[in-house]
């Protein structure tokens, strides 16, 4: 019998509103060599399919293991986990890892002012012996962190602050879209701060133990603010277009989510507007790419290296003006997908596959991972897992997405069909294939019975409203 595989560490690599097809490192829009090589030496799950596409119970969902829909949260929410949650985490650390995390995570509630600082007693009960968080951009008006810090020593916090509140301050304006530069100093940009502090944490990390280092960045989340040198790089480069508003949209029930978020962009944006956003946010993934690249490149530095998987995903999506939208709220591609790749420990051999148009969730994927550690960390139990998949499901507000393959069917609360695509022939989703007289092709049936059987299981109660009604 072979000898048991040392137990592997992992560097969890994530971020804020990262699309999956703006980060396929097969086919990519923008040429992001870090990324195209991470990919290179692993795999990437290139229908990698996010719990929701809002932050809260995305990232809640990430933590826990639980689906919003379990958790009671299943859109953005003035919420914070209690510190018995379920934790992915929490059983690595009770095996002896050493859990260390840099950035943004949101698992508590970001409305109020406050000091992230006081919510470390959360985050040590959910498994993390190391932490120092950062909110996204919006919530850095308000509250304070290691990195509001050190813009008030630096003398930016006043100017930062009032930046933010300029874009933000009026609700849904041209100002929250506007690009221009970030006021702050290159080194104390919210990304660049995370990975240098990351840089240090993986220095730290003990040779002598397994250890799970978390660097969450905030971008590429808007505000279109990106620094100098990388702000204006792709402003005359020939970026994908937007998709076309499908007219489908307009004939939705009112209830349905979608087209109440495209009701609401309905007007505000112009072809200039979104296309200076597209730029922006493309010259935001070569800024977070060089980070990516400085990561790997102290990670390589380490003994335990060929020891250490890497994975990298993020929360959702944004629209990005397709659909004549921006950031997030839908079920379209653009808001669901997000990009994964997984790098096995290099000493368990370099094994890249993919797993081309097989709908895969992203918590699931995480949770696997997390559990494959202590055996090693090696790819082919995650291929396995993958193979037995019937899809994937989001879920936002009271709706559901389920995702197999190239084919999508959302369902409302009762589990009535609302609307579907199929991505086969219709990428941009510019086809709603679900029929007024109510009956899918037979080749649907098999998703629409999948759909239905997986809505009865998810009709309890939200694990965490059950928690907070009954402490």
């Amino acid at each position: 019998m072979a000898p048991p595989e040392p137990a592997a560490n992992l560097l969890l690599i994530t971020f804020d509103q990262w699309r999956g097809d703006w980060g396929d490192p097969h086919n990519p829009v923008v040429v992001l060599p870090a990324l195209q090589q991470l990919a290179a030496e692993g795999w990437s799950a290139q229908r990698c399919i996010t719990a929701s596409p809002h932050c809260v119970p995305a990232r809640m969902s990430w933590i826990t293991g639980l689906q919003p829909s379990q958790l009671g949260v299943t859109r953005n929410s003035d919420v914070s986990l209690p510190r018995d949650a379920p934790s992915v985490v929490r059983p690595l650390q009770e095996l002896g890892w050493h859990t260390a995390l840099i950035g943004k995570t949101h698992w508590s509630s970001h409305h109020k002012t406050g000091d992230l600082r006081e919510h470390r007693p959360l985050l040590g009960a959910l498994g993390f012996d190391t932490v120092e968080e950062v909110a996204g951009p919006r919530a850095l008006r308000r509250m304070e962190c290691a990195l509001t810090d050190a813009w008030r020593a630096a003398g930016v916090l006043e100017a930062q602050r009032a930046d933010l509140t300029k874009r933000y301050g009026q609700g849904r304006t041209a100002a929250a879209w506007t690009i221009r530069p970030s006021v702050l100093p290159q080194a104390l940009y919210p990304d660049i701060w995370i990975a240098d502090r990351g840089l240090e944490l993986l220095d730290s990390m003990p040779s002598n133990q397994p250890w799970l280092l978390w660097i969450s960045f905030t971008g590429p989340h808007e505000p279109f603010d990106t620094p100098a040198p990388w702000h204006g790089l792709h402003s005359n480069s020939a970026l994908p277009l937007p998709t076309p508003k499908p007219s489908w949209i307009d004939s939705l029930p009112q209830h349905a989510e979608l087209k109440r978020c495209a009701d609401g962009w309905r007007e505000l944006l112009t072809p200039e507007q979104i296309q200076a956003c597209r730029a922006d946010y493309a010259d935001h993934l070569k800024l977070l790419n060089d980070q990516l690249q400085n990561i790997l490149q102290k990670l390589n530095q380490r003994s335990d290296a060929d020891n250490t998987a890497v994975a990298l995903t993020s929360d959702h999506g944004d629209m990005l003006g397709d659909a004549g939208m921006l950031y997030k709220g839908t079920f379209l591609e653009s808001a669901i997908r997000v990009p994964f790749i997984y790098r096995a420990p290099k000493r368990t051999g370099h094994n890249p596959q993919n797993l081309s148009n097989q709908a895969l969730a992203l918590t699931d994927l995480l949770g696997q991972i997390l559990e494959g550690l202590p055996r090693g960390g090696a790819l082919q139990p995650i291929l396995r897992w993958g193979a037995r998949q019937p899809g994937a499901v989001a879920e936002f507000a009271n709706e559901r997405l389920y995702v197999r393959g190239q084919r999508k069917l959302c369902l409302d609360a009762e589990g009535v069909p609302i609307w579907a695509t199929d991505l086969a022939g219709d990428p941009s989703e510019q086809i709603n294939v679900w029929p007024r007289g109510g009956v899918l092709h037979p080749r649907w049936q098999r998703l629409k019975s999948w759909a239905q059987r997986d809505q009865a299981l998810r009709s309890q109660p939200g694990w965490l409203w059950r928690r907070l009604a009954n402490p």
